[in-house]
Formats: C-alpha cells, sequence, structure tokens
C-alpha cells in the first residue's frame, strides 16, 4: 500500500522545527500529549480524544534520531496487527527548512482505514497545527 508522504516548508531553522518535532510540551499542541524523549529504544504511549475508528491511544517507540536532520519512530493503534513508521526528514532551504513526513507500513483492510484516516490527519497537524508550536518554541 501506499505510503503517506507529506512536505511543508516552514520559515524556521532545521533546530526549530527539531525542537517542535521532539520538545514533548510543544508535541502536545499539535500531535498528542505525552513523555517523548528522542533516544532510540525509547517508548511512550501518545493519548488523544477517541474519534471514530480510533479509540485515542497511539504506542510509539523512537527508531531513528539524528538531530536535526531524521526522527523516526514506530506507530501503532489499538487494532493495528503491527506497527507502521512515522518518519521525518529536515532539510535546510534557503528560507528555513523543508520537513518532509513519510508514513510507511500500512497493509490489509485496517492499514487501508488507517492510512485514509492518518493521511488527513497528517496535512492538517503540518498546514494548520506545527508552525504556531515552532513559532512558539523559538520564542522561548
Amino acid at each position: 500500500m501506499d505510503p503517506i508522504v507529506l512536505e511543508h516548508d516552514y520559515p524556521y531553522t532545521p533546530d526549530q522545527v527539531w525542537e517542535a518535532l521532539t520538545d514533548p510540551a510543544l508535541m502536545a499542541d499539535w500531535l498528542m500529549p505525552g513523555d517523548f524523549k528522542a533516544v532510540v529504544g525509547h517508548r511512550v504511549t501518545f493519548h488523544c480524544d477517541p474519534q471514530p475508528g480510533f479509540d485515542g491511544t497511539v504506542e510509539v517507540e523512537v527508531l531513528e534520531a539524528d538531530k536535526p536532520v531524521r526522527l523516526a519512530y514506530s506507530w501503532k493503534t489499538t487494532g493495528m496487527t503491527r506497527p507502521t513508521t512515522v518518519r521525518y526528514l529536515l532539510t535546510r532551504t534557503a528560507t528555513g527548512t523543508r520537513l518532509r513526513l513519510e508514513h510507511t507500513g500500512f497493509d490489509g483492510e485496517v492499514g487501508r482505514v488507517m492510512r485514509s484516516l492518518l493521511g488527513n490527519g497528517w496535512k492538517h497537524k503540518l498546514d494548520a497545527l506545527l508552525g504556531p508550536a515552532i513559532g512558539r518554541g523559538a520564542a522561548r
């Protein structure tokens, strides 16, 4: 099944974008609250309000953490037989940072449904929520 691939440019440095991707307080603003640490092997459970087809729980394990270039973690919701992988790639641009999100590993009927739900969710998070969170982090 095709992965979710999204790119978005932000007028911030890669370090500032990295902070919003990894700081638990900023992550709560744009993704979900949880005790996240950008350390390979770290596990965290994110919780948010349930929605149709999603109970609001995501199990995560950090797979890669190469500040401020690459971050990857597994992503498993209730009902998924195996975790998928979320990977962020940060590239400096002339005006800031390009963030590429790749969410891979969807399979079967559950994967098809989750890919559809998450595709819309990731787009909203990158387009509307992450930029303001980066700005709040940069202003600290």
